[in-house]
């Protein structure tokens, strides 16, 4: 049967429809299952355990994923940070812990607590070195009785179930629909390997890799290529020498914090090495010597590092663009 011109032109026009109509679908759809808008933001820059001053404190920073918070270690002042930074405690959904260090887990049973404090009812997940696990039954025996009695007198969820903690190892630490995030194992002197970790995430087009405390490394560099974002630990040795003499052990204790860390042009030449794009500053060693100002750790690592430097600061946010 031959159909007449205006039923011919009638499907044509239904047909166009259709396929419009499928376009749109498949746009919104684009757009709802897109990636993530992400941040990331510096809380503490400060490098040691010390507490001389308030401006910068001890190492933490956050990776926000949509409204989800990732916490990259968790020093001294880590909770109060990310409520200064406008961040819910009750978003938590991640802690990523490099090492054992005072300086970047000291804050991490706080956050527990402040986090149940504030509301958190929702699963976090905690990847670290051998020993995390231990911390965090530790952690909740220290407030076991104020837990017991808020949860009957407040009514508030048992925080405990709610936390599960994972030894990480080289290579794949975690993955689901929006971020895959890997591990390295670092030097980090008195730690022998396997205690001490690098971080790499990679989420919304994204490559962030997170030194931890670290000496020269080939294999972070090997680790970092084409990072988008380096961020580096880094020490000045004339800088320790100073801060030895002010608080005392002198060239003892200069030895020791100069071998467990990064010089800046160690931290230039491997950021040269895997050809990132961008190098932020943070954990600096010492982070209270006036001397040190923002363009002599920026110049240290220029004399190896020709691309952008970034010298953080407490509550910096980091462009992604």
């Amino acid at each position: 049967m031959k159909l007449s011109k205006n039923t011919h032109a009638l499907r044509k026009s239904l047909l166009a429809a259709a396929v419009g109509l499928a376009l749109v679908g498949n746009a919104a759809w684009a757009a709802e299952t897109g990636d993530p808008k992400i941040r990331l933001l510096l809380l503490g820059t400060k490098g040691g355990p010390s507490i001389l001053q308030t401006k910068s404190l001890p190492q933490s920073t956050v990776l926000m994923v949509g409204n989800d918070a990732y916490l990259l270690d968790a020093g001294y002042g880590a909770s109060l940070r990310l409520v200064e930074a406008g961040i819910p405690l009750r978003n938590l959904k991640g802690i990523f812990i490099t090492h054992l260090h005072s300086d970047h887990v000291v804050d991490y049973p706080a956050v527990l607590m402040n986090g149940w404090a504030s509301g958190l009812k929702t699963p976090i997940k905690v990847f670290g070195p051998q020993g995390i696990g231990e911390m965090t039954e530790h952690a909740w025996k220290t407030f076991d009785v104020d837990i017991n009695l808020r949860i009957v007198d407040e009514g508030k969820p048992d925080p405990r179930p709610l936390v599960t903690t994972q030894v990480i190892k080289e290579g794949l630490v975690y993955q689901d629909q929006n971020m895959k995030v890997s591990a390295v194992s670092v030097p980090h002197p008195p730690f022998d390997k396997g205690q001490a970790f690098a971080f790499k995430f990679e989420v919304g087009g994204k490559n962030i890799v997170l030194s931890g405390d670290t000496n020269y490394s080939a294999d972070l560099a090997k680790f970092a290529k084409d990072a988008d974002v380096f961020i580096s630990e880094v020490v000045h040795v004339e800088g320790v020498q100073r801060l030895a003499d002010r608080i005392g052990n002198g060239s003892k204790l200069a030895e020791a914090i100069i071998s467990h860390h990064v010089t800046a042009e160690d931290v230039g030449r491997m950021a040269s090495d895997a050809k990132v794009k961008k190098v932020v500053l943070s954990h600096f060693v010492p982070a209270d010597d006036p001397t040190l100002t923002a363009e002599h750790w920026r110049s240290a690592v220029a004399k190896t590092y020709a691309g952008e430097i970034v010298v953080g600061h407490d509550g910096m946010e980091i462009p992604l663009q």
